[in-house]
């Protein structure tokens, strides 16, 4: 029986953004070589719960249910690239989600929901904590991509694995929609502007 496991609480975007972020993670392995987050799959990390004595029994579920169904639905938008500076000259680079009045209040809300009390940064990552050198051949061909992608979201996932096993992969454990429907935040900001998913074999991006 497994003893501990760590949870990880997500959004999800839509196929055609993970698959664009999937091009992006493939032109950069091109670039720099294997790195760490190569074959993750595109999403927005909202909590991560390691080693945690299965909490997720019966009550708790319904209670998680019953609490982010009165979240609506969001439309976000993936606007361009940034990128974190972490210890140890370690860099990532991320789809930046654009912030709105409208969209932070949707994420404070969704933070007081999970009792989330760090600060929260939506982002998708690209390349995660890759050395500086990599960064400085990489960043130049990212800096200056212009692209604006909304998409909605309309439910938390979450997954999990074993704590202490080393090859343990993510497997999906639950999924929560947002119900509300009284209001639909992020529409009064949909822009034109998106991007042209191109050709799917078309990995030449840089």
């Amino acid at each position: 029986m497994t003893m501990y496991e760590d949870y990880l609480m997500l959004l999800s975007p839509p196929e055609a953004i993970k698959h664009e972020i999937t091009r992006y993670k493939k032109a950069s392995a091109k670039v720099i070589g294997d790195y760490q987050s190569m074959n993750s799959p595109a999403h927005i990390s909202i909590l991560h719960r390691e080693r945690q004595k299965p909490f997720m029994a019966d009550k708790n579920l319904l209670l998680m249910e019953q609490t982010l169904a009165q979240l609506p639905p969001v439309l976000l938008h993936w606007d361009g690239f940034g990128y974190f500076t972490h210890l140890h000259k370690k860099m990532t680079i991320y789809g930046n989600i654009r912030s709105t009045p409208a969209t932070d209040e949707w994420f404070n809300q969704l933070k007081k929901k999970l009792k989330i009390k760090k600060n929260l940064v939506p982002h998708i990552t690209v390349v995660r904590n890759i050395p500086e050198s990599d960064f400085n051949q990489l960043w130049p061909h990212f800096k200056h991509k212009k692209l604006v992608e909304p998409f909605w979201i309309s439910a938390l996932m979450v997954v999990k694995r074993d704590t202490f096993d080393a090859y343990a992969k993510w497997e999906f454990f639950k999924s929560f929609s947002f119900k509300n429907q009284a209001g639909f935040i992020g529409a009064e900001n949909i822009e034109a502007g998106r991007i042209d998913i191109a050709d799917p074999d078309q990995i030449n991006l840089f």
